[in-house]
C-alpha cells in the first residue's frame, strides 16, 4: 500500500477549489480514493452535494474525465461507459488503461440508485462504486428568496435559528407564526424559476411546494387536505407543470389562495439555503408555500435521527425506522469486491481502493461521511465523529472478497454509542429520560449487527 509520503506525492482527481461547506468529508473520502491509483480515472457523480458544489458552471475542481448524471443514475452511466470503452479496446482505437469509479451519495446509492446500481454489478462492469454515506438528503431555495417573517419579508440569508416565520396551518388555513429551527446552507446547485401570474420563486428540482389538485385520483404523495375530487398534495418543482396550482398567500387579505403556474425555467447554478420550520414544517417565500426541506431522511438515516420528514416533536421521536444495510445487499449480488471504509482511517480506505481497482470486475464500497449540516456538529470534529462510529462498531470496517469476511479493525474496547451519538445534535433529544428506551434498542441492534459480522468471518475463513 502507498505510504503517505508517496500519496502526498500524488495528485487527486478533485482539486482545490470546490465549494463544499468547510469541514466536510467528503472532499476527504474523494481525494484519498482518487490518489489510491496512478492510472488515469474516469469518474461519474449522481447529482448531490459532491456534485454541485464541484461543479459550477463554466468552472471545476475535477482534472479527470468527469460526467455528471442524474440523481439516480450514476452506476448505469458509468457501466455505459465501461462499455463503450471494452468496444474501442476490442476494435483497437484505445490502448490506454482507464479505471471507472462511480461516486453517489446515500440517496443516490441507498434509494433512489438501487436499481441502477444492482443493474451494473449484477452485469459484471469492471468499475467500483463509492458511496459517500451521510444518512440523509438536502434539498432548498436560492439565496434571492424573500422569507415572511414576524418582522416583515427578510431575505432568507437573514433569517435566524429562533426567529418567528410565518407557516401555512394545514388544518386550518390560515397563516401562522412557527419558529425557526435550523438554517442550512447548502451549497451551490442546479435552480429553476417557477413562476404564478403574481409570484415568482427560485428553488433546487426537488424542493416540495403545495399544490391544489382539481379532480385528481392519482397518487401525487402526501395529501394535506381532500374534499371530494380536490386535494392539497406536497409535489417537488421537476414534477409540477405548466397549469398546476400553488397554494399562494394574498398580502392584503392575509389568505391563501390558488395560482397558476405559467411558466417553469432553468437559471443555473446559484447558491441555496433552506429552513427548518416548527411544527407545520414549512414557510412562506416571495409569496408561495414552500415545505421546510433542509435535511430529510433517507433509508441510510439511523433509527432516532431528527430531520425534517423524521421530525422530532410530541407525536414523533425523530426517524422510526432502522437503517439499511446496504453493503451486505451487495454481498447478495455475489461480486468480487465489497468494503466498509471509514475516511478516519485513511490507511484501510486508501489500501481497500487498491485492492479493489486490482480487481476485474464491480466492486462496491460504502464509506461514512460525518456531514457537518445534516448531522449538526462543529466542522472541525468530522474525523473525531468518523473514529467513533468505526470505534462504537456503529460503522465496522470490513471487505468481502468472493464471499470471504475479514474484519480490517477490532477495537480493543468497544465504545458505548452514546460516545458517538452525543455528538450530534440531530441525536440531542435522546438524551431525555423518557427516551432512553430508544438508545437502548440502538445499542443492542449495533451489538447483534457486530456479533454477526464475527460469526461471518469466523464460517468464512475456510
Amino acid at each position: 500500500m502507498a505510504t503517505l509520503k508517496e500519496l502526498s506525492k500524488r495528485e487527486s482527481a478533485m482539486t482545490a477549489g470546490h465549494r463544499m461547506c468547510p469541514g466536510c468529508t467528503a472532499p476527504i473520502i474523494v481525494k484519498l480514493v482518487t490518489m489510491a491509483t496512478t492510472k488515469p480515472l474516469v469518474i461519474s457523480c449522481a447529482t448531490g452535494c459532491l456534485e454541485v458544489s464541484s461543479t459550477i458552471y463554466p468552472y471545476s475542481a475535477w482534472n479527470c474525465s468527469f460526467i455528471h448524471n442524474a440523481f439516480e443514475n450514476s452506476a448505469a452511466t458509468m457501466s455505459g461507459v465501461e462499455a463503450a470503452y471494452n468496444a474501442l479496446r476490442r476494435r483497437g482505437k484505445l490502448k490506454d488503461e482507464f479505471k471507472f469509479i462511480a461516486f453517489g451519495g446515500d440517496g443516490g446509492t441507498y434509494d433512489i440508485g438501487l436499481q441502477s446500481l444492482s443493474g451494473a454489478m449484477e452485469r459484471a462492469h469492471d468499475m467500483l462504486y463509492v458511496c459517500y454515506d451521510n444518512g440523509a438528503y438536502m434539498n432548498c431555495l436560492s439565496t434571492d428568496s424573500m422569507i415572511m417573517t414576524e418582522n416583515g419579508l427578510k431575505k432568507i440569508t437573514e433569517v435566524k435559528e429562533g426567529d418567528n416565520v410565518y407557516a401555512f396551518d394545514q388544518k386550518t388555513h390560515q397563516l401562522v407564526l412557527k419558529e425557526c429551527s435550523g438554517v442550512f446552507d447548502n451549497g451551490v446547485q442546479d435552480v429553476y424559476e417557477l413562476s404564478t401570474l403574481h409570484h415568482s420563486i427560485k428553488a433546487t428540482s426537488n424542493h416540495p411546494f403545495l399544490i391544489f389538485e382539481k379532480n385528481s385520483n392519482k397518487e401525487m404523495g402526501p395529501v394535506i387536505r381532500q374534499t371530494k375530487n380536490n386535494i392539497l398534495v406536497w409535489k417537488t418543482l421537476e414534477k409540477i407543470m405548466v397549469g398546476d396550482e400553488v397554494v399562494a398567500f394574498k398580502d392584503l387579505q392575509k389568505e391563501f389562495e390558488y395560482e397558476e403556474v405559467i411558466n417553469i425555467r432553468y437559471i443555473g447554478k446559484e447558491p441555496t439555503l433552506d429552513l427548518r420550520v416548527e411544527d407545520e414544517h414549512n414557510f412562506i417565500a416571495d409569496g408561495i408555500v414552500v415545505h421546510n426541506t433542509g435535511v430529510q431522511r433517507s433509508s441510510a438515516t439511523p433509527r432516532g435521527a431528527n430531520t425534517t420528514t423524521s421530525p422530532v416533536g410530541k407525536v414523533e421521536t425523530g426517524k422510526k425506522e432502522y437503517r439499511k444495510n446496504l453493503t451486505e445487499i451487495m454481498v447478495a449480488h455475489r461480486i468480487p469486491y465489497i468494503a466498509q471504509a471509514s475516511p478516519s482511517h485513511w490507511n484501510d480506505l486508501v489500501r481497500k481502493t487498491e485492492k479493489a481497482l486490482s480487481i476485474k470486475g464491480p466492486k462496491f464500497m460504502n464509506t461514512i461521511m460525518p456531514c457537518t449540516l445534516g448531522w449538526v456538529f462543529p466542522p472541525e470534529q468530522g474525523i473525531e465523529i468518523a473514529k467513533l462510529a468505526v470505534e462504537t462498531c456503529f460503522w465496522p470496517l470490513y471487505e468481502v472478497e468472493n464471499g470471504k469476511y475479514t474484519i480490517n479493525y477490532k477495537p480493543k474496547e468497544i465504545k458505548p454509542l452514546t460516545e458517538f451519538i452525543n455528538t450530534q445534535s440531530r441525536f440531542s433529544h435522546l438524551k431525555k429520560e423518557e427516551n432512553k428506551h430508544i438508545v437502548e434498542e440502538l445499542q443492542a441492534d449495533v451489538k447483534k449487527e457486530w456479533e454477526d459480522l464475527l460469526k461471518k468471518e469466523e464460517l468464512t475463513k475456510q
